[in-house]
C-alpha cells in the first residue's frame, strides 16, 4: 500500500489515532518536535477494520439467505413434510390441493370393529374437502422461521378440514351396519343402587357397557376420519352405546347415601300390646324407591303389599283356622268367617313410610281394619263370651263374659243332601236382628214367585242377612240327623222357646263359632 493510500485511511477511519498533538509552549521551548507514525504501524491499525467489513458481509448474506427460505417455505412445503400422512414434500398450496381433489375421486372409508362392517365412498355420499384449507393450515403449522432445521427433522401434520357431503346418505349406510351389528349385542347398563344383604346397606353397582354400537357415535368418528383423509377407521370401546349414569355420579351417591338413613330407622310393630313384627334393613330395602332424578321414596304400594302378605299372613286371624277347647272339654278346629284380627295395610303403609322417611325409629301399634277381643293368633281370639253353634252335634250353647254356660238348645241346620250346608266359621250377630221376619226362597222352580214364604219372629242372623238363628214353630223335632235329609235352606232352627230366650240375651256383635 502506498503512503498516500496508507494516509487516506488513516485520515477516514483512525483520525483520532493520527492526529498530532498541539506541542504545549514547554515543548517548543526545549525544542520537542512531531512524531510521525512509521508504516508498520498504519499497517497493524488497518487490520481490525478490514475483519468487521468481512464479517458484515458475511452475516448479510447468510440473512439474505435464511429470509429467502422463510419467504420459500411458506409458500411451499419443506422436504420429509406429510399431511396426515401422505408426502407433500416440496408441493405448493395448489399442487396439493389439485392432487387432494384428484385422490377425493377414489377416496373410500373401510369402518370395521365392534361387528361393524362398512365402507362409505366419496361418490356416494357427495364428499367434497378443501384441500387449499388443509394445505394452508399445514404450512402454519410447519414453521418456515425453523427451516435450517426442519428440512432435515422433516415435519408431521394432521390437519382437519372443512368438509362437505350428504348426511342423510352417510347416517343411513352407517345405521345399516350397525342395525345388523347390534343383532344379538347387549345393551349398555346404567350404575345403580343395590342392596347389599349381608352388610344391610345399598351400594353403587358399576355400569356395564354392553355390546351394542352407536350409530351416532360411527357417523361422528366416520366424518372426522374423512376429514384427514383417514382410509381405514378401526371401532373400539368410543363407538358403543354409553350407560346414562356411571358410578362416579354425584347424584347416585348422595340418593344411595339418603336411602341407607332410611334403611337404619327399624320399626317395632305391637298388636294389642305385644310385640309381632320387627321391620328392619332387609324389609326397608324392598319399599325404597329411586326416582328418575334419583329422588329417594318409600313405595306404599310395596310396603302395603307386604303388609297384606307377610304380615297379614302372620296377624290376620279373619278366616284363618283357629283351635280351642270349649268349656266341656272337646277340642274344636274351626276355619273361615268374618270375624277377627285383619291388618289395614294401607294406613299401616303410610304409618310406616312417614316414620321411616323422618329417618325415625319407632314402636307402632298395627293398624287394624277389623279387631277381636284378644290377641291369641292360631286360638280363640273372642273371648268367653259367644255361641258355639256345633253342627255335628246339632246343638248350641251360649256362654257369657265369665264362660258360664247360660243357654243351649238342639236345632236343625241347612241341608245337606240339598248341598245347603250351614257355613262354619266365625262370625257376629249383625245389625239385622230383629223380630218378625218373612222369609222368602229363591225362583228356583220359575215360576215367578218364591219358592217358599216362611214368617218367623225372633231373627238373629250372623252371616250377611241370609243364615241366622230363627224359630221354626213348623217343626216338631230338633236335633239328631235331622238336617242330613231334612234340614233348612242354611239357617239354624230352634224351638220358638228357645229361640226367644235366646233373642233376649243376645246383642249385635256376639261371637258365633259355626263348627263342625
Amino acid at each position: 500500500m502506498s503512503r498516500d493510500e496508507q494516509s487516506s485511511v488513516d485520515i477516514t477511519e483512525k483520525i483520532e489515532v493520527i492526529r498530532p498533538k498541539k506541542p504545549s509552549r514547554d515543548a517548543h521551548r526545549k525544542g520537542a518536535h512531531f512524531a510521525t507514525p512509521s508504516e508498520d504501524e498504519r499497517e497493524k491499525n488497518h487490520k481490525p477494520a478490514r475483519g468487521a467489513k468481512v464479517a458484515l458481509g458475511v452475516l448479510g448474506g447468510v440473512a439474505a439467505v435464511y429470509l429467502g427460505g422463510v419467504v420459500v417455505w411458506s409458500n411451499v412445503f419443506m422436504p420429509n413434510t406429510k399431511i396426515n400422512g401422505a408426502d407433500v414434500s416440496l408441493a405448493t398450496v395448489g399442487g396439493y390441493a389439485s392432487a387432494n381433489d384428484k385422490k377425493i375421486d377414489s377416496y373410500e372409508l373401510k369402518i370395521t370393529g365392534d361387528n361393524v362392517v362398512a365402507s362409505v365412498s366419496a361418490s356416494e355420499i357427495g364428499l367434497k374437502i378443501d384441500g387449499t384449507a388443509i394445505a394452508q393450515e399445514a404450512l402454519r403449522k410447519t414453521n418456515p422461521w425453523a427451516w435450517p432445521v426442519v428440512i432435515f427433522t422433516g415435519s408431521r401434520v394432521n390437519v382437519s378440514a372443512s368438509t362437505s357431503f350428504d348426511e342423510d346418505k352417510l347416517a343411513q349406510i352407517i345405521s345399516a351396519a350397525t342395525e345388523k351389528a347390534n343383532e344379538g349385542a347387549s345393551d349398555p347398563v346404567d350404575a345403580a343402587p343395590s342392596y347389599n344383604s349381608e352388610s344391610k346397606k345399598f351400594e353403587i353397582k358399576p355400569e356395564v357397557l354392553g355390546t351394542k354400537v352407536d350409530d351416532q357415535a360411527v357417523i361422528e368418528l366416520a366424518s372426522n376420519a374423512m376429514a384427514t383423509g383417514t382410509e381405514t377407521l378401526e371401532l373400539g370401546p368410543e363407538a358403543l352405546m354409553k350407560p346414562s349414569v356411571t358410578h362416579d355420579s354425584q347424584d347416585l351417591a348422595q340418593a344411595v347415601e339418603k336411602a341407607n338413613q332410611y334403611l337404619a330407622a327399624s320399626q317395632t310393630l305391637t298388636a294389642g300390646g305385644s310385640e309381632v313384627a320387627k321391620v328392619g334393613a332387609d324389609e326397608i330395602a324392598q319399599w325404597v324407591s329411586f326416582g328418575d332424578n334419583y329422588d329417594v321414596t318409600i313405595n306404599t304400594d310395596a310396603l302395603a303389599q307386604w303388609a297384606n302378605d307377610s304380615l297379614g299372613s302372620k296377624l290376620n286371624t279373619v278366616g284363618s283356622s283357629r283351635t280351642y277347647t270349649r268349656a266341656d272339654g272337646k277340642k274344636v278346629t274351626v276355619t273361615g268367617g268374618t270375624y277377627g284380627w285383619s291388618v289395614d295395610t294401607g294406613a299401616l303403609a303410610q304409618t310406616l313410610a312417614k316414620n321411616i322417611q323422618e329417618c325415625t325409629e319407632a314402636t307402632t301399634e298395627v293398624n287394624w281394619t277389623s279387631s277381636a277381643a284378644v290377641w291369641n293368633p292360631g286360638g280363640a281370639d273372642w273371648g268367653k263370651r259367644y255361641i258355639d253353634c256345633d253342627l255335628s252335634e246339632q246343638h248350641a250353647r251360649m256362654y257369657d263374659e265369665s264362660g258360664n254356660l247360660i243357654w243351649e238348645s238342639d236345632f236343625v241346620s241347612g241341608d245337606v243332601s240339598e248341598g245347603r250346608k250351614t257355613p262354619e266359621g266365625v262370625y257376629t250377630i249383625n245389625s239385622n236382628k230383629g223380630m218378625n221376619q218373612t222369609l222368602k226362597g229363591l225362583d228356583e222352580n220359575g215360576d215367578g214367585k218364591p219358592d217358599y214364604e216362611s214368617k218367623v219372629t225372633y231373627w238373629m242372623p250372623f252371616v250377611t242377612n241370609l243364615v241366622a238363628f230363627h224359630d221354626a214353630s213348623w217343626r216338631s223335632r230338633f236335633g239328631g240327623s235331622i238336617y242330613q235329609t231334612n234340614g233348612s235352606h242354611g239357617c239354624v232352627n230352634l224351638p220358638t222357646s228357645a229361640a226367644k230366650s235366646l233373642y233376649d240375651l243376645t246383642k249385635v256383635g256376639d261371637v258365633v263359632v259355626s263348627h263342625y
